[in-house]
């Protein structure tokens, strides 16, 4: 299996697929590569397909350390550096797009010739004195998250099995639930816990306007954890982008993956 070693020895899995544009698909909290598995063989057909396992994910080792989005993002860039690609789209799902405008905070919009945002904020969390509507769930506090924390500390399996079936709200492809139920599991709390802090600490709104390189933003149209309102908020704040809907919930990529993938083709060209 192929692996590279980050600059602070971590050993990351990727694969590659395909030949063409350079395209890095990077997965959610307590996902991996393999909830991809319905965009690699069609996006392979036109682009070099690169898709990671996030470290504390997957295959890749399950560090005590560097479980932050700003070592996320440098763990991409170095990828991007030891495959030699260049003019790379990065499309990230949930997390994963978290961990792009961490990269655009850190190393700019040089080497990318597009961005796929797929179902997420710009920050995750609402504080009790401000008025933002877009948090996860509409309006999820640091009480919620100190809650969800204790949660995953106490009974990971209970948190998963509330958590997936969320993911497809009440649209098609639920017969999936089982298989992405068991690849939830596979996850150790400690990571969880981690990356839960991290996801909810960052506030990426002033970075978001900084993305200069055409972007798509693509939602799931049936109430799930954002509102569309939420992909709106996003296109009125990055320039050159535009937003476009689908049939299923957070997981819309999986739920309504013909369309999506089409979506995601025309928008790279």
């Amino acid at each position: 299996m192929p692996y590279f070693a980050t600059s602070d020895h971590c050993n990351i899995y990727y694969e590659e697929r395909g030949e063409g544009k350079p395209l890095v698909l990077i997965h959610g909290w307590s996902c991996n590569h393999h909830y991809f598995k319905k965009q690699v063989p069609a996006f392979a057909e036109k682009y070099k397909v690169v898709t990671l396992d996030l470290r504390g994910h997957g295959n890749s080792d399950r560090t005590e350390f560097g479980l932050t989005l700003p070592r996320f993002a440098k763990d991409v860039k170095e990828l991007i550096d030891y495959l030699g690609l260049k003019d790379v789209t990065l499309l990230g799902w949930s997390m994963g797009a978290q961990v792009i405008f961490e990269y655009v905070k850190q190393f700019g919009c040089e080497n990318l010739a597009n961005v796929v945002i797929v179902d997420m904020s710009a920050k995750i969390m609402a504080e009790a004195d401000e008025n933002w509507p877009h948090a996860v769930f509409g309006k999820y506090t640091r009480a919620d998250t100190l809650s969800q924390l204790d949660a995953i500390a106490t009974d990971w399996g209970a948190v998963a099995e509330a958590f997936v079936p969320v993911m497809f709200s009440d649209g098609p492809c639920r017969d999936e639930i089982p298989w992405v139920m068991n690849e939830t599991l596979q996850n150790t709390p400690h990571v969880m816990i981690s990356m839960w802090v991290a996801i909810m600490m960052n506030d990426y709104r002033k970075v978001v306007e900084t993305i200069t390189v055409p972007t798509l933003i693509t939602y799931g149209t049936r109430p799930s954890l954002y509102s569309p309102e939420n992909s709106q908020w996003l296109v009125e704040h990055i320039k050159n982008s535009k937003a476009v809907g689908f049939d299923g919930g957070h997981a819309h990529h999986f739920q309504d993956a013909d369309n999506f993938n089409k979506a995601v083709m025309e928008f790279i060209g």
